[in-house]
């Protein structure tokens, strides 16, 4: 019995030892547990935790700088406008007071602009008056010219050439016409000329001579009032020009244009043998471009007494 029981007793002495190596173990794994927490830095643990997320996720990492809140395990998360809109919270841009130098800076450019509009408008209707004047006059010359062309009347008026006493005389009305000119559509696309032209025909002829260099200058001058007429010419053997015989019809080309001006206001009447030969030229208010005006330039033409110079610039 005694030799039997001997190994039940070291059994149960090994197995007590066994149970104090086990229970030694496990407190020094607490402890040394204890021990990493104790050494554990939560914040070199978050920059890790943001390194491995950039590394994944190609994002940049945040230098955000976050700050602990009582009672939270976890940093806050914030988006970029949310910290704009927190950034905006803490700096608070400054109001700027009515009344101060910006506002009167104001007011004095949108005074000058109204002067400026109100001056470009006042500009527009002057000029869209102007237009409406000359207008007004085509369609008078156009009406005139139309009823002179059928009647044909006698003009009242005689033109002395060169001063000579054989002048231009018993004239009649042949034919006339009315004609204008617009601005570019860009410009406005207004009247800017009204041209009224007609010529007078007499029953006689002139004969001229000129020698020498004189039958050039009588040929230029004829040229230029738009006189018709032929030259027989007489050279010598060398064909130098002697001697030039003209023969001038009784044959007048008037013509008269009213040019606007806009930055006047004025219409500026430029004629070519309209009351003698020669050309002319005056100026008439746009306002006083009426009915009135146009009927004593008409009496004018005709050769009838007028009033027209009435009217003219001074």
């Amino acid at each position: 019995m005694a030799s039997s029981s001997l190994p039940d007793a070291c059994s149960d002495r090994d197995r007590s030892q066994c149970e104090d190596t086990n229970a030694d173990a496990l407190d020094a794994e607490a402890e040394a547990l204890l021990a990493d927490i104790n050494s554990f830095d939560l914040e070199a643990a978050r920059k890790r935790v943001q390194e491995i997320d950039s590394r994944y996720t190609g994002l940049p990492r945040s230098r955000e700088t976050y700050h602990e809140v009582p009672g939270n395990d976890f940093p806050p998360v914030r988006l970029a406008g949310q910290a704009a809109a927190v950034q905006k919270d803490e700096e608070p841009l400054p109001t700027v007071r009515s009344g101060g130098l910006l506002d009167q800076l104001r007011g004095e450019v949108e005074t000058r602009q109204r002067a400026v509009e109100d001056a470009f408008e006042r500009v527009d209707a002057a000029k869209t008056s102007l237009d409406r004047r000359l207008r007004a006059a085509f369609e008078y010359f156009h009406d005139l010219s139309t009823q002179l062309n059928y009647l044909k009347p006698q003009v009242a008026r005689n033109y002395i050439f060169l001063n000579a006493d054989d002048a231009f005389r018993n004239l009649a009305w042949l034919e006339g016409f009315a004609d204008f000119r617009t601005q570019a559509e860009s410009d406005g696309g207004r009247i800017e000329r009204v041209t009224f032209g007609y010529t007078l025909k007499g029953g006689g002829v002139r004969i001229i001579e000129r020698a020498g260099h004189a039958v050039e200058r009588l040929r230029q001058m004829l040229f230029d009032l738009g006189l018709r007429f032929e030259c027989v010419e007489r050279r010598n053997r060398q064909r130098e020009l002697e001697l030039g015989t003209f023969t001038v019809s009784d044959e007048i080309s008037v013509q008269v244009v009213w040019r606007a001006d806009f930055e006047n206001r004025q219409v500026v009447i430029e004629s070519r043998n309209l009351e003698r030969f020669g050309f002319a030229s005056c100026r008439v208010p746009a306002d006083a471009i009426g009915p009135e005006l146009l009927d004593e330039f008409g009496r004018l033409v005709l050769g009838k007494e007028n009033s027209f110079r009435s009217f003219v610039v001074r």
